[in-house]
Order: C-alpha cells, then sequence, then structure tokens
C-alpha cells in the first residue's frame, strides 16, 4: 500500500468489475476557456473575496439566512452577486 500511495498523483489504482486497474493519473488539458467561462470565474473570484473582507455583522446576517437553509452563506452571498437569485428560506422567489 505504501508503494501505491507513493505513486499517487502518478498513477492511478482503481477496482472495477473485479479487475485491478492501472492507469497515468488523469489530466484535464484545457488549452483555452471560452470567454463566457473566464467571465463567470472572474466574477465568482470577486464575489469569494469580498466575502473575506466583509464585516462580522454583516457575515453574522448571511449566517443567520443559510441557518434555515442547505446552503452555506457564501452560497447565498455568492446567488445574491451574480444573479440576483436571493430567495430566504420559506419566502416566494423575488
Amino acid at each position: 500500500m505504501a508503494v501505491i500511495d507513493g505513486l499517487r498523483g502518478k498513477l492511478d489504482y482503481y477496482n472495477w468489475c473485479g479487475l485491478c486497474i492501472v492507469r497515468s493519473w488523469p489530466r484535464m488539458h484545457i488549452k483555452e476557456r471560452a470567454p463566457g467561462v473566464v467571465t463567470a470565474q472572474q466574477v465568482f473570484a470577486y464575489a469569494h473575496h469580498t466575502a473575506s473582507t466583509l464585516p462580522a455583522n454583516v457575515v453574522e446576517t448571511w449566517q443567520e439566512l443559510a441557518s434555515k437553509s442547505n446552503l452555506t452563506w457564501k452560497d447565498w452571498l455568492a446567488r445574491a452577486y451574480v444573479g440576483g437569485t436571493l430567495t430566504a428560506p420559506g419566502m416566494p422567489p423575488i
């Protein structure tokens, strides 16, 4: 097991239908992202960065909202910032 663990990131070991399989570690080879994907990444990155700069009382408000749902407070923040799709738990859609 130590040998297999030592090759993590180089070789991928797994069982499939009772067979032991070894292959090169899978890699994503994306040369260029679509413009829409790049734009979306920038928007989410900004929202995520902004979350770390919010005052404690604002974060507490988002946490209170998130405590009534299955989302995190950062999920709610991102929804509100990115798409304006903020609908509080138990409230009709805006």
